[in-house]
């Protein structure tokens, strides 16, 4: 009964934190644009692109080692983000941008980056907790 109890409580307290509108809307949207930007760069250059050929390898770094700095500053933003729910997923899916436009990587690495927006726009259009609105009511123990 304590363990049900527990996890009841455990997920009262954490399933609002996914729910939460983000502090700045516009910069949350900004950083999805910009991984919608990195995927389709990244699907792009890697259409026909092999990643074992060393020479390809080098001409790749060369015209697109840009993508794979920008992804990699975006995770850092990322990670600093205020709220926790928005500073996870986001980082989670620049670290798949990342690794889509990465020239060490195949194209199958992209694969990764469309369900981590959709996560990040199901959170932003998510409902905001009512919870805070609602008084906190203890939970009864049977005796």
């Amino acid at each position: 009964m304590k363990r049900l109890l527990i996890s009841t409580l455990a997920l009262c307290l954490t399933g609002p934190a996914l729910a939460l509108t983000p502090d700045n809307p516009e910069r949350i949207n900004g950083m999805i644009a910009e991984l919608e930007t990195l995927h389709g760069g990244g699907q792009a250059f890697k259409k026909d692109y092999d990643p074992a050929d060393q020479a390809a390898l080098k001409q790749c770094r060369a015209e697109h080692g840009a993508l794979h700095e920008q992804a990699l500053a975006l995770r850092d933003r990322a990670a600093k983000l205020p709220q926790l729910a928005y500073r996870i997923n986001l980082t989670m899916a620049a670290s798949a941008a990342a690794d889509c436009v990465a020239c060490d990587q195949g194209a199958a690495r992209c694969d990764a980056v469309p369900p981590a927006l959709q996560r990040i726009r199901k959170q932003m259009n998510a409902p905001a907790a009512d919870s805070a609105t609602k008084p906190a009511t203890k939970p009864t123990t049977p005796q």
